[in-house]
């Protein structure tokens, strides 16, 4: 008899956990999906405990959705897509209303999204990881994604547009490459997706329209080797004064980069009075804050204060502590903690105004499935996973609560708030192959600067006539 009584206990237990172990995800009234702890590879550690955003475990429909959250106590109000269900006690609550009990059902109500396939090209840094995220979506909502690593991934998108050849669905582009895709009808706009809390939309904007979502973007930092430099002889407010003396140190190892190049050329432009790169579609580069910039930097390389060295030079140079400082970008960062370099980075010292790198999502012209394309970069540009990647691989989010969430480094915090996004303007491309020729005839001191800056607006000028501008 005890036996008995014992069996039947264990039994009404189970079934009353498994009442809250679960909850069941509906669409039009329709069972669409079940999870328990299942769901828990896929959540993301928050302060509360494991959990999800909802709009996660949404159902894909085309549109917008309505969903409603029912749990133990009943249906709860107010509560956002944004919001969190995290594990507790057992079974999945809602953030916030943790009083409610557990969650029982997902209620949502739009119209289904068939399509279940796309082709994503990335490129740059982090490929392996945003792999990784990319197929957690799918497994939430058994989609067959197939994501390819493209180096050069714009290019190669021209090169298939004009061959009529098969093109991906989404893939990874940067400020730079725009214009030419546009040209190109490559790519679609996007003016229609939701942007609020995103930085960098100028960075993607072309003839006033959006033709991609920031993802991340990289900056432009001052990097030196704890080796021969210590912290506190760079003040977190420094100036380009300290930099020089810095630098003229012995004991510093000196301060060097590629002067040569046009992207490290921008940032003394801009911080000698420059206000904007390029101005209603017009380049100029003979103007008071080019030639000031420009002098300075053949005067101090010509008196040693800096050192003009390639990139693979410098980055050996550094890292073997014979170079105490270096500009660079803050995609070395994860390089160098790979090798276990003992370095510090700091902003750009004062007046300077570093490049802010983005790179974002576009979606192709010739895609099938652009609603479904518009959902995987919502996902991907969300708050939570510019979180989970951007930390993996020290780069900077595009969202503002991701970056709020991360607690960026000073110096990072610092460029962002003074840095210059590059341009989308097709001149940009034109200003760099010009600049890379000048920068070293004027280093070479075969010409003055003024002269050197004049011959090469002329060549400015007569590029720009050519393609109508």
């Amino acid at each position: 008899m005890k036996l008995k009584k014992l069996c039947l206990f264990l039994q009404f237990f189970l079934i009353v956990s498994s009442t809250h172990f679960s909850f069941e995800v509906l669409l039009n009234d329709r069972l669409v999906r079940e999870w328990d702890d299942s769901l828990l590879p896929y959540c993301y550690d928050l302060p509360s405990g494991r959990g999800i955003p909802i709009f996660e475990i949404l159902p894909l429909v085309i549109g917008d959705i309505d969903f409603q959250i029912v749990t133990e106590a009943g249906p709860v109000a107010d509560v956002s897509r944004d919001s969190s269900i995290v594990w507790k006690d057992g079974c999945w609550k809602v953030e916030g209303f943790e009083d409610e009990g557990c969650l029982e059902r997902l209620l949502s109500y739009g119209e289904p999204l068939e399509d279940r396939s796309l082709q994503i090209w990335l490129d740059w840094e982090g490929v392996r990881e945003l792999k990784l995220l990319i197929q957690k979506f799918a497994a939430l909502h058994d989609l067959d994604l197939n994501v390819q690593e493209v180096p050069k991934a714009s290019a190669k998108l021209k090169s298939m547009v004009r061959a009529r050849g098969p093109v991906p669905d989404i893939l990874m582009v940067q400020s730079s490459d725009i214009a030419e895709l546009v040209w190109e009808e490559a790519i679609q706009a996007l003016d229609y997706l939701t942007t609020e809390g995103l930085s960098g939309l100028e960075a993607f904007t072309y003839e006033e329209r959006l033709w991609a979502i920031p993802f991340y973007l990289d900056t432009q930092l001052v990097f030196y080797n704890r080796g021969l430099v210590s912290d506190s002889e760079i003040r977190p407010e420094w100036t380009l004064e300290d930099f020089e003396d810095l630098s003229r140190d012995p004991a510093s190892g000196g301060a060097g980069w590629n002067i040569y190049s046009a992207y490290w050329f921008i940032p003394f432009q801009l911080g000698f009075g420059k206000l904007e790169l390029i101005e209603q579609e017009t380049l100029t580069i003979v103007d008071e804050p080019t030639e000031k910039a420009l002098q300075y930097l053949v005067d101090r390389t010509v008196d040693g204060t800096f050192r003009v060295l390639e990139r693979d030079a410098m980055i050996s140079l550094f890292t073997s502590n014979r170079l105490g400082i270096m500009l660079s970008g803050s995609y070395s960062i994860p390089e160098f903690l790979r090798i276990g370099l003992d370095f510090g980075i700091a902003p750009y010292p004062s007046p300077l105004r570093p490049i802010l790198d983005y790179k974002g999502f576009a979606i192709t012209r010739k895609t099938r499935n652009p609603v479904l394309s518009r959902r995987v970069i919502e996902y991907l540009t969300s708050e939570r996973v510019e979180v989970v990647f951007c930390s993996s691989v020290s780069k900077i989010p595009s969202r503002s609560g991701a970056v709020d969430t991360m607690e960026l480094h000073p110096a990072i915090e610092g460029s962002l708030r003074r840095g210059y996004p590059v341009p989308t303007d097709p001149a940009y491309e034109l200003y760099k192959n010009t600049m890379w020729k000048l920068l070293g005839l004027a280093a070479s001191g075969r010409l003055d600067v003024k002269t050197v800056l004049e011959q090469g607006q002329k060549i400015i000028d007569e590029s720009l006539r050519e393609i109508g501008r």
